[in-house]
């Protein structure tokens, strides 16, 4: 296993990603909540720029059509155009401030979808023309369509798979230009094919540069540095985006608010120093106990939450039995170290809010500390120790 990270590290050394990052560049399932706002941002921002400067220039090509072409072929050229400037015109003037990921990746399709319909209506039209002189020229810029409409899959953070799915239609579209043209020239369209295919590899690189790029920034932004974990901010962020997910579709969410146990007396008689390796390996050890979804947020000094989505008490309660017999590491003299935790459950508890969700868990931490500390508190007031 070491050797493939080994080779993979390698393949990737030229964006600078590991291979621990190599699913987050493959695919979005891994994506935080902070990297897939911010990247639904920059996907609908580039979206109206290249829209807008689409509208303006498209028509223009109505020139050259109309000096070089007969009416026959430059009206019917003119009128795509113009219908392809209106949905150049909506994508660019749009109002959506409530616009997420999905809607953000389908305005995306549709304006590489433009001039990929283009190209498949033009060809037919195009397809009888004499290829000598100027009119050639015309007609070897429009066969250049396809690359123009690869090279934008460059403008835009996308992942390896969203980009090999934006690029196929357009491989399709590229032969089904060649099939209207009656004759299928081996050296001629497939080194044409092998040139296209360079320039969407290299389209990907930008993208998955820019993706990259984007990770490593909300990654320095949401992470806390000691441990690892998320920060309050993003924390906050995260609980917020559960919630309204979990109140939507009448699912359960868990929240633990852990608190060790007798911390202070660690900076007090061995540094602050000694409290910081404490706090990074009480962190890694948590996360070595957490399952796949459930997200570790440092809430402040030594006060953890652990984010439960789709979680009722019963998994909540596995998941806090399954710390506890971890354990949270060990102190500078080498006792184990300890922890208070309060669990709380949004449906159980009836809460409105995720804040409200955050106060009942830290009631219950606090009335774990009361009761002994070393203990974790339920809902119902079931003690787990």
């Amino acid at each position: 296993m070491s050797a493939v990270r080994s080779i993979a590290d390698h393949l990737f050394a030229p964006l600078r990603v590991q291979s621990t990052d190599i699913a987050d560049l493959f695919g979005v399932w891994n994506h935080s909540s902070q990297l897939r706002r911010q990247r639904r941002v920059v996907l609908k921002s580039r979206t109206r720029l290249m829209a807008a400067l689409f509208a303006l220039l498209v028509p223009l090509w109505i020139l050259p059509d109309l000096l070089l072409l007969d009416t026959d072929h430059w009206l019917p050229l003119a009128g795509l155009r113009v219908a392809s400037a209106v949905v150049f015109m909506g994508l660019a003037w749009s109002r959506d401030p409530g616009c997420g990921r999905l809607e953000a990746l389908l305005r995306v399709g549709l304006l590489l979808a433009v001039p990929t319909v283009f190209h498949l209506l033009a060809a037919p039209l195009l397809a009888d023309l004499d290829t000598g002189g100027p009119r050639g020229v015309l007609l070897q810029v429009y066969e250049l369509l396809p690359f123009v409409v690869v090279a934008g899959l460059a403008v835009f953070p996308l992942t390896v798979l969203e980009t090999l799915l934006y690029a196929l239609p357009i491989f399709m579209a590229y032969l089904y230009g060649v099939h209207i043209n009656g004759e299928f020239r081996f050296a001629e369209n497939v080194g044409t094919l092998w040139l296209l295919l360079l320039v969407t590899g290299a389209a990907m690189v930008s993208s998955l540069s820019q993706l990259q790029y984007m990770i490593a920034l909300v990654r320095r932004a949401s992470a806390d540095t000691l441990t690892g974990a998320l920060n309050r901010a993003a924390g906050e962020e995260t609980l917020e985006l559960l919630f309204g997910m979990a109140v939507a579709r009448g699912e359960p969410l868990a929240l633990m608010f852990i608190d060790l146990d007798r911390f202070k007396s660690i900076n007090d008689n061995w540094g602050h120093e000694a409290g910081d390796t404490v706090l990074r390996a009480m962190a890694g050890q948590v996360r070595t106990a957490l399952r796949r979804g459930d997200v570790l947020v440092r809430w402040g000094g030594e006060e953890f939450l652990v984010l439960l989505a789709n979680s009722d008490v019963h998994g909540a309660r596995l998941v806090v039995e399954r710390l506890r017999a971890a354990g949270f590491g060990e102190r500078p003299d080498g006792a184990p170290l300890t922890a208070s935790i309060g669990l709380a459950e949004r449906l159980i508890d009836r809460v409105s809010d995720w804040p409200e969700l955050i106060e009942i868990a830290d009631q219950r931490m606090y009335a774990a500390k009361l009761g002994g500390r070393d203990r974790a508190i339920l809902p119902g007031e079931t003690i787990v120790r």
